[in-house]
Parts: structure tokens; C-alpha cells; sequence
């Protein structure tokens, strides 16, 4: 067996921190094996020659809300060196970086949790938190966190009458956040479990519910989260095949280019409310749907 070809060279995007690929990605790893391919993790945070891969493929860059900057960068980089290679492309990337994003949903009738967005460069006081969800109605409380996040990072809830509490943690991290802080309401549909509806090659592929631990109200498996795979109802996939479309219009791709895609979200009234549209490092549940990896490695090395 000959040398792999220069097309069949797939570098699966990972940091520095952790440089591996992790064990969900191992079955798409294996799946582009199969099919001829020549795999590698590389950090997207480490000296590279990005122009010997045919396809670069955002996977566990799991750092890059702490380094925004640079990590947009490094987008520009590879598309100035090798346009055509990232996956997802360069201006999905780009759009999904910092989570006002969801602005752009919603101006296109996507169903968004109502958000507060509160930035130091306003030039207004930060705003007191009790205050605020006082005059939102917000029975429940809130939630903050930054508009450029992942994995719950100082995310936190905020019970009602308690804001006087986490005033001065809130007032803290809009100071040190240049691209703001979210603050949205707590929603007890969490309680039941987030949904999160794969896509792949805009397709829906499969879904999980994520339930928080006891107490808690973040999903994540950090926080004592568990995972069940469950097919959701059609009006739930529909309304998330629709967060994809305007997606797609927003940055001027085409559905069937979006590689992959997690739509989060939970139920009300029987509709999906969006959470957040994961397009660059969400973990896609292979291990709960094994053939989803054959069909993402597919579409990557025949397009």
C-alpha cells in the first residue's frame, strides 16, 4: 500500500491542553481510516504546516473561548493559506464565535431564550442583577455568562432576591469580558433534561437529552450530567432544521455545507427553544450513535 494521497490527509482539530483526540472522535478517527484516509490530532494552538491537509476539521479545540483573538486568527490563517480545508468553513466559524450570534436567529424567527446583553463598552453602569430580573419577570432567577463561552465556563445562576450576592462577581466579569455577558432566565424546562439534535451535511442525524445532576442546572458531564439517546418529536426537529436554515442565510453557506451542527435547546409548549448553535467543537455523541461517524467521515473525504 502506497503513500496516501495529498487529498486523503485530515488533521482533526485539538489544543494544546489536551492534544489527543478524545475517545468519542476515535470512531470518526477509525471511519476516515477506512476510507483511505491518513488522520493526525493537531493542536490548532501549535506550529503547523496547515497547507499539507486536505481537510482540517474543528473537533476539541475546547480552549478557544479563553484566547478569542487568536483563535479567530488562526481561522484567517488557514483560509488565506489553504481556503476550502476548515471544516466547518471559515465564516460559520467566524459568526459562531461569539454567541450574539443568536441575535441573528432570532431576527430570522428563531425561537431564542430571552437574553440581557450587558457590555462594559456601553459606557452604562453594569446593571443590578436583582434589579434586572425584577423588572424581566423572571420567577425562576437568571443565569450569566459570557457572550464567548464553552463548557459552562463562569456560567452561574443567580436565585431571585439573592443578586445582591453575585453583584460584585457579575460587575467583575462584564470588566473583564470585552465582548460582554449574557444574562437570560433560569429555565426550569432544564430540569427535564437539554436537547441536543446533531446534523450532519445539514441532515439531522440523531439526538441525546442531557439531564443536569441533582441541584445543579448545568448538563455538562463536568458537573455530574448524564446522556440518554432518545429521538425527539418531529416538530422538535424541525424547528432546529430551521435554526440551521437561518444559519445558513446569516452567513451565506448553504445547509448541506454545514458539516456538522448541534442544535441545543429544551421544550416549551411542544417547541424547541434554542440555547445555543454549536458549530465549531461540540462533542457529537458518536458513542451513542456509532454509524453517525461513518457518515461524517464520509462526507468529508468526498467533498
Amino acid at each position: 500500500m502506497g503513500s496516501p494521497s495529498y487529498n486523503s490527509r485530515v488533521a482533526l482539530i485539538t489544543y494544546s491542553g489536551v492534544p489527543a483526540i478524545t475517545t468519542d472522535d476515535r470512531l470518526l478517527r477509525d471511519a476516515l481510516i477506512a476510507r483511505g484516509a491518513e488522520v493526525e490530532a493537531k493542536p490548532w494552538d501549535a506550529r503547523a504546516d496547515w497547507s499539507i491537509y486536505h481537510r482540517i476539521v474543528l473537533r476539541s479545540c475546547w480552549n478557544f473561548h479563553h484566547l478569542p483573538t487568536e483563535f479567530r486568527g488562526w481561522v484567517d490563517n488557514v483560509k488565506a493559506r489553504h481556503d476550502g480545508s476548515l471544516m466547518n468553513a471559515p465564516a460559520l466559524v467566524q459568526w459562531s464565535v461569539d454567541k450574539r450570534y443568536l441575535r441573528d436567529l432570532e431576527s430570522r424567527g428563531v425561537a431564542i431564550v430571552p437574553t440581557i446583553w450587558v457590555s462594559a463598552g456601553d459606557g452604562d453602569e453594569t446593571p443590578d442583577l436583582d434589579a434586572l430580573i425584577a423588572e424581566q419577570g423572571w420567577q425562576g432567577g437568571a443565569v450569566v455568562k459570557p457572550a464567548i463561552s464553552a463548557t459552562a465556563h463562569d456560567t452561574w445562576r443567580v436565585a431571585p432576591g439573592d443578586g445582591g450576592a453575585h453583584q460584585a462577581r457579575f460587575r467583575a466579569l462584564v470588566a473583564a469580558r470585552p465582548s460582554g455577558v449574557m444574562v437570560q432566565p433560569y429555565l426550569l424546562e432544564i430540569e427535564d433534561g437539554e436537547w441536543s439534535l446533531v446534523f450532519l451535511g445539514g441532515e439531522f442525524s440523531h439526538a441525546v437529552r442531557k439531564r443536569p445532576a441533582v441541584g445543579e442546572f448545568r448538563v455538562q458531564h463536568d458537573f455530574g450530567g448524564t446522556i440518554e439517546r432518545l429521538d425527539p418529536d418531529p416538530a422538535i426537529v424541525e424547528d432546529a432544521r430551521a435554526v440551521l436554515r437561518a444559519a445558513a442565510e446569516a452567513t451565506n453557506t448553504g445547509v448541506a455545507d454545514i458539516l456538522y451542527a448541534r442544535v441545543d435547546g429544551v421544550v416549551r409548549s411542544g417547541r424547541l427553544l434554542l440555547m445555543e448553535l454549536e458549530l465549531i467543537e461540540p462533542v457529537l455523541f458518536f458513542a451513542q450513535a456509532p454509524r453517525a461517524a461513518a457518515r461524517m467521515a464520509e462526507l468529508i473525504v468526498t467533498r
